[in-house]
């Protein structure tokens, strides 16, 4: 998944934008591994290549494309890539598992995978990953605003946090 993404990645950048990028290429591997990561122990090689097209695809277009569209600040497209990824990768787990790699894979009563019951599964573990992440981020921010802020002053943010809150240059001009 991780090769197949890091190939797929820069190939939209080559279609879009008329030339792939090493940053494209890692982002694409980047997004492999998380995509695959909630499938491992549960998906074939052929869902493997799947989802590194999926991996490839869906966090480019959210990081080159929505994130434009809905104008917010992901310098790191953190959220494309890991919030994202990482949930396109748990649905597709429950449309790719497969009984021959893990016999954990519910299966209907003539002996198919039971795909449906195992997306319902996934989307659940979805939601109370999603809920627990909000609670949690949110518990962080309120502690750090209370203890140091969550922002420079403007003239710190202005001149610089490198020098400022450390004391050092972060570029050398």
């Amino acid at each position: 998944a991780t090769a197949v993404a890091s190939f797929v990645w820069p190939m939209w950048e080559w279609i879009t934008g008329g030339k792939p990028s090493v940053l494209g290429f890692c982002s694409g591997a980047v997004a492999g591994l998380v995509v695959i990561t909630p499938a491992c122990g549960w998906v074939n090689p052929g869902g493997s290549v799947i989802i590194g097209i999926a991996a490839g695809t869906i966090p480019w277009f959210m990081c080159y494309k929505v994130k434009s569209w809905l104008g917010y600040d992901d310098a790191l497209d953190t959220f494309g890539v890991h919030a994202i990824g990482g949930t396109v990768g748990a649905i597709m787990t429950g449309l790719l598992c497969d009984a021959t790699v893990n016999s954990l894979v519910p299966m209907q009563t003539n002996g198919v995978a039971n795909h449906a019951a195992q997306v319902v599964e996934q989307i659940k573990a979805v939601g109370v990953t999603l809920v627990l992440s909000v609670v949690g981020t949110a518990i962080a921010a309120f502690i750090t605003k209370a203890l140091v802020g969550l922002r420079p002053t403007e003239e710190v943010e202005i001149s610089g946090l490198d020098i400022n809150e450390h004391g050092e240059e972060g570029y050398h001009g």
